[in-house]
């Protein structure tokens, strides 16, 4: 029995125009959904949303599902992107991450493992405290500190991205640095929450 053929990324027509300065923010938007070079999106913004999605989530099998999820959920909408692609699918992204959490939090009796590897073989003591920390304080709050701290985002960017106003990001910054601190220190000390 022949192997069924794989399939590249659809075909689509170039529509895109990118500034080599930055890159990140200047990706023109085609006029339809179907006009959009979706691999030149997924190569220029894939590895960024990829490393969110694994600081948010804790595991990278994880990650690579809900970035799958979140381009195809991008690809499926009817307008397709917006000027600025980088912050609409940070959106669907975190929009995904935190729908998982509350999934899980439905089904929170089935014992999963939260030992990461690291590539080179090692594991990161650190960088579990971490991962646990932001995976003890409510979603919401830790998914805005990534947005904030490690992805660079404003404020008001946020604000667009989690359809929220301003100050409820402030908010949940202000009160996401302090849980956050509180979680690690308690993971320090070896109180697991």
């Amino acid at each position: 029995m022949a192997a069924p053929a794989t399939r590249d990324a659809p075909e689509c027509r170039l529509s895109f125009v990118v500034n080599s300065r930055k890159a990140k923010n200047t990706i023109a938007p085609a006029t339809h959904a179907t006009d959009t070079d979706w691999r030149a999106l997924y190569e220029a913004h894939g590895p960024d949303l990829l490393a969110f999605l694994r600081r948010a989530t804790g595991e990278a099998h994880l990650a690579e599902d809900l970035l799958h999820e979140s381009f195809a959920r991008a690809i499926a909408s009817r307008s397709g992107p917006p000027a600025l692609a980088r912050p609409w699918l940070f959106r669907i992204a975190a929009n995904l991450a935190i729908s998982h959490h509350r999934r899980r939090r439905l089904f929170a009796f089935v014992p999963l493992s939260d030992e990461q590897v690291e590539p080179g073989g090692g594991y990161d003591v650190e960088a579990e405290q971490v991962r646990a920390a932001l995976r003890s304080i409510p979603r919401d709050q830790a998914v805005t500190l990534t947005l904030a701290l490690h992805e660079g985002f404003t404020r008001r960017e946020i604000a667009e991205m989690l359809a929220a106003s301003e100050e409820t990001v402030k908010s949940r910054l202000a009160r996401g640095r302090r849980n956050f601190a509180a979680a690690y220190r308690r993971l320090e000390r070896g109180l697991a929450r």
